[in-house]
């Protein structure tokens, strides 16, 4: 049984977090033993599902708490536990995490790129660090993944790259009338209100501040509208989204769920999937969106293989006007299509990740 470290920075529900507790899920039963390293202070909401699944999940200061010490640890627990892959998907620290594993004689190292490209400019001492560990990942690494075309070229350039598609359990994740009532219900949501939904988490990347300062002008419209924002994150920025939906008066129509481990049965609560990202890889969330037949306004900062039905309509964060008119003017129809449409797209998790298990079982 081959042993396998995955390093991811937390374990809260996020996408990147559940494609990598998705890897022991649907895993070939008695092939791997998994070993999760997540850094202190990053969440670990997942974890019990790793370790239901006879995963472990190790816990480390953050390299940010001193690069020698994280380097030291690490080391000490690839030296300790003879792994014979590690897959790093802490986009440009995955450079160290390779070199460390490397340097300790791991055979398979795996990079593996997440995101497309930065919301604002970074600094010039920014640039030198990622340009620095792009060179380092290719140097240690074994072999080369992301979760779509964009995502693989932003962090690799021209070097060959393997696409893992972000799968989910499609049947998981259609849409399903009783949810719907169930958890509008849960909320004190009335049965004909207009949900705009939202799962992400809680960060500024994920821009869910633009969906609570659009709210009141979709009232105007819609006046039975309400937001539900799934997703956790910092207190201190949870805060700050309260504060501002307390400022535009809509507080008492602004729904923070926290996280949620029933994310599929809220989707069919929602009327409308509204996802404003700076930037993303290739979401899990808008394939989980589609999967349930939701009609989904998204930035069209969104990489176009997340794109994969009729639901979606990308549109550019700066013109509000548009965001408001659009959410307001669509519908479900025939939402039940949409899963299977999705499976066959290449987007079920059983087919995505047997190119993972691939890689792991033939290096």
């Amino acid at each position: 049984m081959k042993r396998i470290l995955i390093i991811s920075a937390g374990l809260q529900y996020g996408g990147v977090e559940r494609f990598v507790t998705n890897i022991i899920k649907f895993a070939p039963a008695d092939e791997f033993q998994f070993d999760y390293l997540i850094f202190e202070g990053f969440g670990d909401s997942l974890a019990p599902e790793i370790i239901d699944r006879g995963g472990r999940v190790i816990t480390i200061p953050s390299p940010q708490k001193g690069y020698r010490r994280y380097i030291k640890k690490l080391g000490d627990l690839i030296d300790e536990n003879h792994y014979d892959i590690v897959h790093s998907h802490t986009q440009f620290n995955s450079g160290i995490n390779l070199w460390v594993a490397r340097k300790h004689k791991v055979p398979v190292r795996i990079a593996h790129s997440h995101t497309t490209a930065h919301e604002n400019a970074v600094s010039a001492k920014q640039r030198l660090y990622e340009n620095a560990m792009r060179r380092l990942i290719k140097r240690s690494a074994t072999h080369f993944c992301s979760c779509g075309v964009e995502a693989g070229k932003w962090m690799y350039g021209d070097h060959p790259f393997v696409v893992i598609p972000n799968g989910i359990d499609t049947d998981l994740f259609a849409y399903h009338d009783q949810s719907r009532k169930a958890i509008r219900n849960q909320y004190k949501i009335d049965p004909d209100a207009f949900v705009i939904g939202h799962s992400g988490t809680v960060y500024p990347l994920k821009n869910q501040e633009f969906l609570i300062r659009i709210l009141p002008g979709i009232r105007k419209r819609q006046k039975n509208a309400e937001l539900m924002l799934i997703g956790t994150g910092s207190d201190e920025e949870v805060n700050r989204l309260k504060r501002i939906a307390s400022e535009c008066q809509m507080t008492e129509y602004v729904h923070f769920t926290g996280a949620v481990m029933n994310i599929n049965e809220h989707l069919s609560a929602f009327d409308v999937f509204a996802f404003p990202s700076l930037r993303e890889g290739t979401p899990l969330a808008l394939l989980e969106a589609q999967a349930n037949g939701l009609p989904c306004v998204i930035s069209d900062t969104i990489p176009q293989d997340a794109i994969i039905t009729d639901l979606v309509m990308p549109l550019s964060l700066n013109d509000k006007d548009a965001w408001i008119s659009n959410i307001c003017k669509v519908s479900r129809n025939d939402p039940e299509k949409y899963c299977a449409l999705v499976s066959e797209s290449g987007f079920d998790a059983r087919k995505a990740y047997q190119k993972l298990f691939d890689i792991y079982n033939n290096n």
